[in-house]
């Protein structure tokens, strides 16, 4: 086969692919792209979407800052959200993976990436959503009332809540990657610096610019801190506002769980953590909000428990066996014989509400316990308590009932 024939090959299946895909150049102009690129941004003909700088593209014109940004600090941008203009000024949603591009000696030379207009994909989203809303109405009885209500609740606030995440990470994304590039722009012109014959002056310059170089370090970490709080807080609640079954990635819930209490100051600060995630584990069916708050009432119970000392320790760890799940959430509470008895009395969900023992009997932490045991059981999985007097939970999760 010849080099043409390959050349035609390889453009064939590039335009037969659905998804836009593209390559910018170290300037930020479009060098090559595919059919559906320019289709999807209403360019009728790629040789009109060919050498356009890649900043016409966004609605926010701060964004492709963001994107260099994240490529810097990540490597890649994976499924990355971006309102985008097309042709004729109208803006869409587009999801955009993209990495960068390196010359033989390690340097970024461009960027080629894949994007898919997701802006009609929502749209039927919300529409069957409203579809199924109405369905259900048609056919309601007062038992399903309060479900049907609470769907129509949850929801769009999902939805909204994803979108105001979005909304906030697009402006701190712009701010880190304009610090990164004032970063760039002192180290690349420390040269100018050593041409100073005046050694006062250069150690003045010198001075200056570590810390400037420091203060804008700083300013990249917390907007990744707040990036994060942000995104925590997202998945966290817009997860938990779904009342339906999915499949649980337990590892990911956690993280969810520390990342939104890290906006406590106290959690963040006094608490020392140690997570130790097993990232083999299998996904689990059951609905998230169940166990997002089982997890956090244990860690709420762990958080009271040691409020006292003056060194406080929560451990976290996920791993399995053949027939088990297992989180291991432990501190360095102190433990009791008071402690001791009112954890040995009958607090499972089979007992725990019909069978109330004296409240005089119970610590000050057992209702967390109490809670989370409750919500576990609802999926046969088990909380043993303070297994060898440690201070210690263990939930145990078959895997028969995934």
């Amino acid at each position: 086969m010849s080099e043409m024939e390959i050349q035609n090959r390889y453009e064939e299946l590039l335009n037969s692919l659905p998804d836009g895909i593209f390559i910018i150049d170290s300037h930020g102009r479009i060098e090559l792209a595919n059919k559906a690129a320019a289709a999807i941004l209403g360019y009728t003909d790629k040789k009109d979407f060919l050498g356009l700088s890649v900043s016409e593209l966004y609605a926010n014109p701060g964004d492709h800052d963001a994107l260099l940004s994240i490529l810097g600090h990540k490597g890649k941008a994976d499924k990355t959200i971006f309102d985008w203009k097309k042709k004729n000024g109208e803006t869409t949603l587009i999801e955009f993976t993209a990495s960068p591009i390196h010359d033989k000696k390690g340097h970024i030379k461009g960027i080629h990436g894949i994007f898919r207009d997701i802006s009609s994909k929502l749209e039927s989203q919300i529409a069957q959503q409203e579809t199924l809303a109405e369905t259900a109405a048609r056919s309601i009885d007062e038992e399903k009332l309060l479900e049907v209500i609470n769907f129509f609740r949850v929801v769009p606030m999902s939805l909204i809540l994803q979108g105001v995440a979005h909304n906030l990470n697009t402006p701190l994304g712009t701010i880190r990657g304009r610090a990164e590039l004032l970063q760039h722009h002192i180290k690349k012109n420390t040269g100018l610096v050593e041409a100073i014959s005046n050694e006062k002056t250069k150690a003045d310059i010198t001075q200056f610019h570590e810390k400037l170089d420091k203060g804008i370090g700083e300013v990249v970490t917390q907007v990744d801190k707040v990036s994060a709080l942000i995104k925590g807080f997202s998945d966290k609640v817009s997860n938990e506002m779904n009342p339906y079954q999915t499949e649980i990635d337990i590892n990911k819930l956690i993280e969810h769980e520390i990342t939104f209490l890290d906006s406590s100051l106290y959690f963040k600060h006094k608490i020392k953590k140690e997570i130790e995630l097993d990232r083999t584990i299998p996904s689990i069916p059951g609905i998230y909000r169940d166990f997002s708050q089982a997890i956090y009432n244990l860690i709420v119970d762990s958080m009271k428990a040691t409020g006292s000392l003056s060194e406080k320790i929560l451990r976290i760890k996920t791993y399995h066996d053949h027939n088990f799940i297992y989180i291991e959430l432990s501190d360095n509470r102190i433990m009791s014989a008071s402690t001791d008895l009112a954890y040995h009395l009958s607090i499972h969900t089979d007992t725990m509400y019909s069978n109330l023992p004296d409240e005089a009997l119970f610590s000050y932490y057992d209702i967390e316990i109490a809670n989370a045991s409750r919500l576990l059981s609802l999926y046969q999985a088990e909380l043993n308590l303070f297994p060898n007097n440690e201070a210690k939970f263990v939930i145990q999760i078959p895997k028969h009932n995934q």
